[in-house]
């Protein structure tokens, strides 16, 4: 039995719940968060149905959502939302100003904004009306043609500039204030005036402005997160894993249900046949093809080698695992426990079989079904080995709360910035005091002391 089409897997998962989030973004967009898109939606007044997916290469959302629509049979407001923003929307048998709502979710959120926040705003714009929608598309066109709003996350570099600005003036400031006033009490001992301020107002007036600088820094700068993303649970960060997993255990091959389809039917039996003929060789074994996209907000961060790793240890059978990329187009092979050379399948296989050239390219297939068969080829005269080789261990992906955190803001370039802050403090005072010197100097040769009464000359 043929594998569903894109549009009539997802119509079947929008029969099921008019909300289908990806299990394929955990670092951006959990799958746990479709009740609050359901949410959102009813806020449009109309039937709303939503697919959040990854962001394809070339994919048309219109034409996608059109074909979702055709399949599904159900009138509405059709919503495509690519990563983390609304791509596309199209209303069929309904009222809803929808590119209008596309054109301020657009304009009036910077691109950080997140998905959540992108389709409320795009939401609220529908529950408008026409003209409403309209006029304010207009306006947010007009005022944010040149220049996007300000991005509403900061981060790695721009918590360290915080942070040095912090050390700066937590050192900066009260220095100054002891030596400024250290300098004026020495001026006013030289002219003979009386000390009239108690020794401790000055170091007391320091450890305050201190203090008010450590309480305030860490209200002003109150990011702790460079992303509105919330950290995905263990379930999210295995969830696609285990599908795709699963999907292996019933067939070799696994074409991702949520990518446009890039083998035929044609090719997907010849590939099989290729597979049991392997498996039936001299040396070979099972091989296992994941026909998925590898993006960097999946579990394993992109990395088909970390991905590779953790499919097969669900499968938990050795052999050969493919990770064909329908997006890219880029095919990774890995051996794990067959009698082949690895070094052979990582150094030796064509550029053509791994990443393809520019006739792949231009394919709207990448002419996957042609290179895996050239694959196969390769696999069957790769060289056998006496003893069974396996991959590596891959390294582990970034941690996918860590990554979004920002460091505390009393870290990083806080400690320069507090040796920064003194010597600026240092300076100052040397050239506020030169310059009260040179000023002084000034005074004086021009206005010259008057000579003692004992030089007057007589008679005067």
């Amino acid at each position: 039995m043929d594998a569903p089409t894109q549009a009539a897997y997802l119509a079947d998962r929008l029969s099921e719940n008019p909300v289908y989030v990806t299990d394929q973004l955990p670092r951006e967009v959990l799958r746990s968060s479709a009740p609050d898109f359901a949410r959102l939606a009813k806020k449009t007044g109309v039937p709303t149905y939503v697919l959040v997916l990854p962001m394809w290469g070339g994919t048309d959302g219109k034409q996608l959502l059109g074909a979702v629509h055709d399949r599904l049979g159900r009138d509405g407001l059709y919503v495509l939302i690519e990563g983390t923003d609304v791509a596309q929307a199209t209303a069929y048998g309904v009222q809803a100003p929808a590119e209008a709502a596309l054109t301020v979710a657009l304009y009036e959120l910077p691109p950080d904004a997140g998905p959540l926040l992108s389709f409320e705003r795009f939401a609220d714009v529908i529950a408008q009306g026409g003209a409403k929608a309209t006029a304010r598309a207009d306006a947010a066109r007009e005022k944010y043609r040149d220049d996007q709003p300000a991005e509403m996350y900061i981060g790695p570099s721009d918590r360290q500039n915080q942070s040095f600005r912090t050390g700066v003036l937590l050192t900066g400031v009260p220095l100054s204030i002891v030596l400024t006033a250290g300098y004026v009490r020495r001026r006013r001992r030289r002219s003979g005036a009386r000390r009239r301020v108690p020794r401790w107002i000055v170091p007391g007036a320091a450890v305050l402005t201190a203090a008010a600088i450590a309480l305030t820094a860490p209200v002003v700068f109150d990011q702790t997160r460079s992303s509105g993303a919330e950290p995905p649970s263990p379930a999210d960060l295995s969830a696609r894993v285990e599908r795709v997993a699963a999907g292996l255990k019933q067939d070799p091959v696994y074409p991702d249900p949520e990518s446009p389809r890039v083998l035929e039917s044609r090719q997907l039996d010849r590939l099989h046949e290729r597979i049991r003929d392997f498996r039936r060789s001299e040396g070979g074994g099972p091989v296992y093809v994941s026909v998925v996209p590898q993006t960097p907000e999946s579990e394993s961060a992109g990395d088909s080698w970390l991905f590779t790793a953790a499919v097969h240890a669900k499968v938990g059978e050795d052999g050969v695992y493919i990770v064909a990329d329908p997006d890219d187009g880029t095919i990774d092979v890995y051996n794990y426990g067959l009698r082949l050379d690895s070094s052979h399948l990582s150094f030796d296989l064509p550029e053509y079989v791994t990443l393809g050239d520019s006739s792949t390219d231009e394919a709207d297939d990448h002419r996957l079904g042609e290179r895996l068969d050239t694959l196969m080829t390769f696999l069957d005269k790769a060289p056998r080995t006496d003893q069974p080789q396996s991959e590596p261990a891959p390294p582990p992906a970034p941690n996918a709360e860590a990554e979004d955190s920002l460091p505390p803001l009393f870290s990083t370039d806080f400690w320069p910035g507090l040796f920064v802050g003194a010597f600026t403090a240092l300076l100052l005072s040397g050239v506020v005091a030169g310059l009260a010197w040179g000023f002084s100097s000034l005074q004086r040769r021009r206005s010259p002391a008057p000579e003692s009464a004992d030089r007057l000359p007589a008679g005067r």
